[in-house]
């Protein structure tokens, strides 16, 4: 018999259990999360308002700035170097989620002022990656050490990095406002940010406004910042009222677009030329290319020629197209920017990390006054603390200065009582006995050399007392005063732009300059039929002998075939009371089935196409006024399977639709659209049910509606009848035939049916048949190459 497993463990079941605690499932998992989007929220995705930097751009340029001494005028190590002291000490992260960050500081096509000098490959405007950190290395801009070099005048706190082990600063004490300068993006959890670049000059300006004039609006604001700066330059064509209320709820859309030229041959402009040499921030060139040469071998754009990639280093970007000669540019431009990333809108979201009460920070969404003076009061803060820092230095300084000036006076003792000290702790406590000396001028005076007691070095340790006394004294003042104080951010901010400003890259339009794109343009008009199938299938076919020669589906039939040219629309008159407007170049051209009519618009399930007409003036009537109606014709008639009849104009469904069409009429439940027809020369109207009852009424007994409705009761119908459909009469000789339930067709008459009032049960035609279907009119053709070309 084989024994009983023993338990392993050493303590009993009884305290397993006591240690266990319940909690609610929903309450913890909820507390995790909140503390997962804390985390990225303000230590990954978000940059801080004071120096524009996430945490880990900030430990990078700390680790080369304080760790590696990798200054402007050092000689630059290797990244991975750089990484790896990052992750180490301060970023216990991925090497690659460094690097990469790391990389995107040295792009001087992502960052308007770089903060690293990258040597080697760190990446392209064509789209290419940087090469791995192992092959490249780094260094500081000259620009990044003004986010540094206060540092060591204890301007900003300190706290222990991840591992207790060395000190990181919470912020870096900035001297201009990096995060509008430079921009940045990032998704948090439930937040985003995407702050463009701006040009310094401009930032610096409206800095130095702001301190004189404190409360300004962000319109007064714009008077200097124009609008983001992008590095590789663009045009804005958003209105300067748009961009304003951005800037002001710090949300909103600015709408970018590349710039191009003529190219120049001898200094004379060839107009069959364009030269791109601006494309709109984010975009890589690389794949712009492609997406231009994607439009010339599908000659989508027939007045695109080609398009070669002229990019270098000497001539910056440089793509230049071939254009059809005698072609019209604006419509090429208008396409590109349509149809390519030659025009993007960049959305604007000024959300960063803004400091609380608590020392902490809070992400907020701010405008850009409110950025500006979050930046402006820590600058105020960082140099007070600078001028603390060397207020203390100039104390202390000052203090030994007089310790020596004291000893001086008194140096034949003091020199007496060191020669017969028993050594340097036993000197220091007679020489603060005999003389009115602190522990730290003590000290100071016997690590003195001995030729510094002579007359001409006393002479040097009084006037650099005065000079320190002096400084002290101004450092005093300028403490005292905070207009004083203003006065040197001001004055610092303007030695930034004299050193590094430069003029905007982004050019600043308006939207008079957006060029509508318009489709037409593009088009070649040609006679064309559209041939529609009641399965829904959908083609174009040039010329059409008979209806029964071309292609359909097994089981389908064609439901009509309507004549018109590839510049006017065709309107699909669905059974849900949908209608869809399309071109019919968008039609494909096709001697086969074709393909469904729900590859281009959203047909719900079990819906089928009633109707198809095309806007054509050739076939359609032009929209007239008629005297009497409310709204212009011409006129749809519409009968529903209950019974109900509409009146509508054509004209709300002349312009291209979504795919999700327009309402042309509203059912009722379990209701569906049977026919619908353009009334033309017609005055009265046959409606048809299954239970063979028929009904004769003019037209002007429907009202017209100027918009989609439930219509009117055309016929009273039993709840097991439902009308097949309707048959409008413009001559003495139209006729409304069906087909009956024994198969045979039937033809009535205006004679015999005269015209009666509308809404009621109709005439019984039959008692031992009912009916099957209508039988529409003949499809008639046209003969293209007899009609005129209009």
């Amino acid at each position: 018999m084989a024994k009983k497993r023993r338990s392993t463990s050493s303590v009993p079941q009884e305290q397993n259990t006591d240690n266990i605690k319940y909690v609610s499932l929903s309450q913890e998992t909820r507390r995790r999360y909140l503390n997962y989007a804390l985390s990225v929220i303000t230590s990954r995705a978000l940059p801080d308002v004071r120096d524009g930097l996430k945490p880990v751009q900030r430990r990078i340029l700390y680790v080369m700035f304080a760790d590696l001494r990798l200054t402007f005028d050092a000689k630059t190590r290797k990244s991975a170097k750089i990484t790896g002291d990052t992750t180490g000490g301060y970023h216990p992260h991925g090497d690659m989620a460094v690097y990469d960050a790391m990389v995107r500081l040295a792009q001087d096509f992502t960052l308007r002022y770089p903060l690293i000098n990258g040597q080697g490959n760190f990446g392209s405007i064509m789209g290419l990656p940087a090469a791995a950190a192992r092959y490249t290395e780094a260094k500081l801009t000259l620009i990044a050490e003004e986010l540094l070099n206060e540092i060591r005048s204890r301007t900003v706190d300190m706290r222990t990095n991840y591992d207790g082990t060395r000190n990181e600063p919470v912020v870096l004490p900035a001297r201009f406002p990096n995060i509008l300068v430079n921009g940045t993006s990032g998704i948090a959890v439930g937040m985003a940010t995407n702050i463009p670049p701006h040009n310094l000059t401009e930032v610096a300006n409206a800095c130095q406004f702001l301190i004189t004039n404190p409360e300004a609006t962000v319109a007064q604001v714009m008077k200097y910042i124009k609008g983001p700066d992008f590095p590789l330059g663009g045009r804005i064509v958003t209105d300067r009222t748009t961009i304003r209320k951005a800037y002001e709820e710090g949300r909103g859309s600015v709408k970018v677009r590349g710039e191009w030229r003529f190219d120049k041959e001898k200094k004379v402009e060839n107009p069959n030329k364009i030269v791109i040499y601006t494309i709109p921030y984010g975009i890589e060139s690389g794949n712009f290319v492609n997406d231009l040469g994607d439009i010339v071998a599908n000659r989508k754009l027939p007045q695109l020629v080609d398009v070669s990639d002229e990019t270098n280093d000497e001539n910056g970007l440089r793509i230049v197209l071939d254009i059809k000669p005698g072609s019209d540019i604006d419509a090429v431009m208008a396409y590109l920017y349509k149809h390519t990333n030659f025009e993007q809108n960049f959305s604007l979201n000024l959300t960063c990390l803004v400091p609380d009460e608590q020392g902490g920070t809070i992400p907020a969404r701010l405008s850009l006054v409110q950025i500006l003076k979050e930046f402006l009061d820590f600058r105020f803060k960082t140099i007070t603390r600078r001028f603390e820092y060397q207020l203390e230095q100039l104390e202390k300084r000052i203090h030994i200065l007089n310790g020596m000036v004291l000893i001086f006076k008194g140096l034949d003792r003091a020199l007496k009582i060191i020669r017969n000290s028993s050594g340097k702790q036993d000197a220091a406590v007679k020489l603060m006995a005999e003389f009115p000396l602190d522990e730290i001028q003590t000290y100071a005076i016997l690590e003195l050399q001995l030729y510094r007691i002579s007359q001409l070095e006393i002479d040097n340790i009084n006037e650099e007392l005065r000079q320190k006394e002096a400084e002290a004294e101004t450092i005093r003042k300028i403490l005292a005063s905070p207009k004083k104080l203003w006065k040197v951010v001001s004055t610092e901010l303007q030695d930034l732009t004299d050193k590094f400003g430069d003029k905007r890259r982004t050019s600043i339009g308006n939207v008079e300059e957006i060029v509508e794109y318009d489709p037409q343009a593009y088009i070649v008009k040609e006679n064309t039929n559209v041939v529609v199938t009641r399965e829904g299938w959908v083609k174009r076919v040039g010329r059409l002998q008979k209806v029964e020669s071309t292609r359909v589906r097994e089981g389908d039939t064609v439901l009509n075939v309507i004549p018109t040219s590839t510049l006017d629309q065709i309107i699909f008159f669905a059974s849900d009371g949908a209608a869809y407007t399309i071109t019919a170049d968008q039609i494909p051209a096709s001697s086969g089935y074709g393909e469904p009519l729900a590859k281009h618009v959203r047909l719900g399930d079990g819906v089928n196409i009633v109707a198809a007409i095309s806007t054509d003036s050739r076939f359609t009537d032009e929209d007239f006024e008629y005297h009497g109606y409310p709204v212009p014709g011409p006129y749809l008639f519409v009968a529903t399977e209950r019974g109900q009849v509409l009146h509508i104009p054509l004209t709300n469904f002349r312009q291209p639709s979504t795919k999700a069409g327009r309402r042309y009429c509203r059912l009722g439940k379990g209701d569906r659209v049977v026919f619908v027809r353009l009334i033309g020369e017609a005055e009265t109207v046959f409606l048809a049910s299954e239970m063979a009852r028929v009904v004769h009424f003019s037209l002007e007994d429907v009202p017209v509606l100027s918009s989609a409705g439930k219509g009117v009761r055309g016929i009273r119908l039993d709840s097991k009848d439902k009308l097949l459909g309707a048959a409008l009469m413009a001559r003495p000789s139209d006729t409304l035939k069906v087909m009956n339930s024994n198969d045979k067709l039937v033809s009535m008459g205006q004679t015999k049916y005269t015209v009666t009032s509308r809404g009621g049960k109709g005439v019984r035609t039959s008692m031992r048949s009912t009916f099957k279907e209508l039988i529409p009119p003949e499809i008639e053709l046209i003969d293209w190459a007899t009609m005129e070309e209009t």
